[in-house]
C-alpha cells in the first residue's frame, strides 16, 4: 500500500511539473510551436515520464481542457441548471472567480491558435444541458425560441470572455461578472421570467411547510 501511494504521488508530481512547464512555455511561444522536447527540458524530466502520461503536446492540451470542463460541469450540476437559467448570478460569479485565479495561465491557453476548440467544447456542455432542460419543461415552440435565446446569449458571453482574457477589457472579474449577469437578467424572455417566478413561489411554499 505505501508503495502504491508513493507511485501515485510521483505521478501527480510529474503531471504538475509537465503542466507547469507547458504554462511557462506558452508565455514564450504559440502552442503549435511547443514540442515535447521543450517541455521535458523545462520540467527536467525524461521523455519516458512525459509519455507515461500524455501521447503528445496536443494530448496534454486536451487533458488540461478536460480538467477545466470537468470542473465547469461539476459546478453546473452542483448549482442545478434550472437555478442557473432562472438566475445565473452565482454561477457567473464562481466561474469568473475560478478563471481569475488562473487568468495569466488561462489567458495564454485560451488565446492560443487552438482556442476555438476550448470555447466550443465549453459552451457545448452548457448548451447541451440547457437544451435538455428546455425540452423537458416547455412546449416545442417555446423550447426552440429559448434555445435561440441561449445561443444568442452564449455567443455574446464568448466574445466578452475572449476580450477579457486578452486584456482588451479593463475590468476586474467581479465587475465583468456583474455586467454579464445584468445583461442576462434584463433580456430574459417572458417564458423564463414566468418559470423563475413559479419556481421561486414553489420553493417558498416548500420552505414554509418545512
Amino acid at each position: 500500500m505505501p508503495k502504491a501511494k508513493s507511485s501515485h504521488k510521483n505521478a501527480s508530481r510529474s503531471r504538475h511539473l509537465i503542466k507547469q512547464a507547458f504554462g511557462e512555455l506558452l508565455h514564450e511561444k504559440d502552442l503549435a510551436k511547443i514540442t515535447v522536447t521543450d517541455i521535458v527540458e523545462r520540467a527536467n524530466i525524461s521523455r519516458g515520464t512525459f509519455y507515461a502520461h500524455y501521447l503528445d503536446v496536443y494530448d496534454l492540451y486536451t487533458a488540461i481542457q478536460n480538467n477545466i470542463l470537468e470542473t465547469m460541469e461539476y459546478g453546473i450540476d452542483t448549482l442545478g441548471i434550472e437555478n442557473i437559467i432562472c438566475d445565473p448570478t452565482e454561477a457567473i460569479r464562481l466561474g469568473m472567480e475560478f478563471l481569475s485565479k488562473n487568468k495569466q495561465y488561462y489567458s495564454l491557453f485560451v488565446n492560443s491558435s487552438h482556442a476555438g476548440t476550448f470555447f466550443s467544447r465549453a459552451f457545448d456542455v452548457l448548451a447541451g444541458k440547457c437544451s435538455v432542460f428546455f425540452d423537458s419543461v416547455f412546449d416545442n415552440k417555446s423550447a426552440v425560441m429559448l434555445e435561440c435565446f441561449m445561443y444568442y446569449t452564449l455567443g455574446a458571453y464568448r466574445e466578452v470572455l475572449e476580450r477579457w482574457f486578452s486584456g482588451k477589457m479593463d475590468c476586474e472579474s467581479d465587475e465583468c461578472a456583474q455586467y454579464l449577469t445584468s445583461f442576462y437578467m434584463q433580456s430574459r424572455p417572458q417564458e423564463l421570467l414566468d418559470f423563475a417566478k413559479k419556481t421561486k413561489e414553489q420553493t417558498e411554499e416548500s420552505d414554509n411547510k418545512a
